[in-house]
């Protein structure tokens, strides 16, 4: 057994379809650069270091158990954050934490585990943070690339598809510094949807047909229309009411620094952006921007 041991898993953003994957329609996620490291040792007491994230200790602990109990590892261990990867809303940074906690835990009791069996305890730990999650975090942790990712009725029934994309491309990230209450969010979309039904149905045929179309934009590497798509997602999340004066503040700014497209990325109500650059140095001045105005951010790359 290794006194001290090691895993890391990615980050990721929704690049499309985020809301309407609930009723329904395909959304794109994508694997980031940015990572969750992990370093787990054994300890005469059960103790988590966040090093320098914002973090929910009480949620923490309870998915470090549930990795353990469905790996069947009994002990006590000193788990330490670490990595790039913000903590901040809707770049999935508990199931990369969940999924390089489950690599690091097999590593101390010399296990060999496949990617599948990863994803599945990884999946167990993000029940603490989300209670009963979609899986598409713990899946791009897990696995990174970018997916199609269609919600069934049970998780069973989720289906992920890899998509091929050209090469890879820089996005600027915007972090608003709002928490992003997911669960608030989504109930206000089935509200919505509720009231205004016909509304709803004509805004989720509109996403469907962005997706489609991004696929093939990303798989042809036309940047420009995908940042064009990115901008006529932004326009239906806004129509559902999940984004906030910070998120549109984070948007414009890119844009006027010339992103090809921006939008939020998750739940909405805060969190995160996220914004299309031409190349690196691009979207270094897409970041600026985005601080001239007051919010912190990052770059991180696609593919």
């Amino acid at each position: 057994m290794e006194i001290r041991t090691r895993g890391e898993a990615c980050g990721k953003v929704i690049l499309f379809g985020e809301h309407f994957v609930v009723h329904g329609v395909p959304a794109i996620a994508a694997g980031i650069s940015n990572k969750t490291t992990v370093e787990v040792e054994p300890s005469s007491e059960m103790l988590f270091i966040p090093g320098n994230q914002r973090t929910i200790p009480e949620l923490t602990y309870r998915s470090i158990n549930n990795v353990l109990s469905a790996m069947g590892i009994k002990g006590n261990f000193k788990v330490t954050l670490g990595g790039d990867l913000p903590t901040a809303g809707g770049l999935g940074s508990s199931a990369a934490f969940c999924v390089a906690l489950a690599i690091a835990f097999a590593k101390q009791a010399g296990l060999t585990l496949s990617k599948e069996q990863i994803n599945n305890f990884a999946y167990e730990g993000e029940k603490a943070f989300h209670g009963n999650p979609s899986g598409i975090d713990n899946v791009l942790a897990t696995y990174g690339g970018v997916m199609t990712y269609t919600r069934g009725t049970t998780s069973k029934e989720n289906k992920f598809e890899p998509l091929r994309t050209v090469g890879r491309f820089y996005l600027t990230v915007g972090i608003t510094g709002k928490s992003s209450p997911t669960v608030a969010m989504v109930s206000k979309v089935g509200d919505f949807k509720k009231t205004k039904p016909d509304e709803f149905a004509e805004l989720a045929k509109k996403a469907e047909k962005i997706v489609s179309e991004a696929e093939d934009s990303l798989f042809s590497g036309n940047m420009e229309r995908l940042g064009a798509l990115m901008n006529e997602n932004e326009l239906l999340l806004e129509a559902l009411g999940v984004v906030s004066a910070e998120n549109i503040k984070i948007i414009n700014s890119a844009r006027g620094a010339g992103a090809l497209g921006a939008k939020i990325t998750g739940g909405g109500g805060g969190g995160c952006c996220i914004a299309i650059a031409k190349d690196k140095t691009h979207a270094e001045q897409i970041l600026v921007a985005i601080r001239k105005e007051g919010f912190d951010g990052f770059i991180t790359t696609v593919g």
